[in-house]
């Protein structure tokens, strides 16, 4: 079972914490939030859970993560910690306000990783080609160059040492 924030959350005026401090519109985080289609990606991810059972982890937590950690090119622990520590990114996040407790474990994305997949992850990519290339654009309309390796570990083994 899957409990999805929506896209049309709350207002940055809304967003509470501790200090009740007015948070800057201009942020890229913000920003990113307002133009991010959070509804229709969390449909694809939500194929992956079924209807009863315990309620998974709020799609847009895990899209949202995931997002800031390949942004920042940060490990797993470090994407945690940083998002506890940044209130612009619980925010992007769809908290409703500021905690810095940590949200999840970062054994998670591990789990993520292994559970969605490569076609997940393609579904995230085409949603996001069809907003920037308009509503008119097809699958086959862009050009493939080549393979996208996903896992940092993975690089190509015709590299020649030092002669």
């Amino acid at each position: 079972m899957v409990q999805c924030t929506s896209q049309h959350q709350l207002k940055i005026e809304e967003f509470g914490n501790l200090y009740q401090m007015k948070l800057d519109s201009g942020n890229r985080w913000i920003q990113l939030a307002a133009h991010f289609p959070w509804d229709e990606c969390a449909k694809i991810y939500s194929r992956h859970f079924p209807e009863s059972g315990r309620t998974a982890i709020d799609p847009r937590i895990v899209i949202g993560s995931l997002i800031i950690k390949h942004k920042l090119g940060l490990s797993d622990d470090e994407t945690v910690r940083i998002i506890g520590e940044n209130p612009y990114m619980q925010f992007f996040l769809g908290l409703d306000e500021f905690s810095p407790a940590q949200i999840f474990s970062p054994s998670l994305f591990v789990e993520w990783r292994k559970r969605l997949g490569n076609d997940t992850f393609n579904g995230f990519a085409d949603v996001l080609a069809t907003i920037c290339h308009g509503k008119g654009a097809e699958a086959g309309d862009t050009e493939n160059r080549g393979k996208l390796k996903l896992d940092a570990t993975v690089a190509d083994q015709n590299i020649t040492g030092p002669r």
